[in-house]
């Protein structure tokens, strides 16, 4: 179709084509610089996730670059072996908190239905009490 934005020189199948045979670790360098280029308007967007596992990849990729050089010192290569880690443990700690947050709304969800099953008195009183511990 003519003036799709989908097709034609630099549209979508273009890019795709483009980006296919392209080797990871330069296909993560080129998301990573549009990522740096689109900018954030709010922490809301921001998502902490990607941003994680997103550093782990590089760390990552930084570790195999100096396991290969002989010539890096070894102390250097422990401090990447401890970005490693220390990015896995946060990794580790998110996923935990996330998973703490899930089970926090179910368990609130289910409260809800059982303070709605309560005479409207006890519901109030427990509401009453539970705004006051906040």
């Amino acid at each position: 179709m003519a003036g799709d934005k989908h097709s034609g020189p630099g549209g979508d199948e273009d890019i795709i084509l483009a980006v296919k045979g392209m080797p990871e670790e330069e296909f993560r360098k080129l998301a990573r610089a549009v990522d740096r280029r689109r900018p954030t308007r709010s922490f809301s967007e921001l998502d902490l996730e990607h941003e994680l596992i997103e550093q782990y990849d590089v760390v990552r990729g930084l570790q195999t670059e100096v396991i290969r050089d002989d010539d890096t010192p070894a102390n250097q290569r422990a401090q990447v072996a401890n970005a490693v880690a220390s990015t896995l443990q946060q990794l580790v700690k998110m996923q935990s908190d996330f998973y703490t947050a899930e089970r926090f709304k179910r368990i609130e969800g289910m409260m809800i239905k059982a303070i709605q099953r309560l005479p409207k008195e006890a519901a109030e009183e427990f509401i009453r009490e539970y705004e006051e511990a906040e």
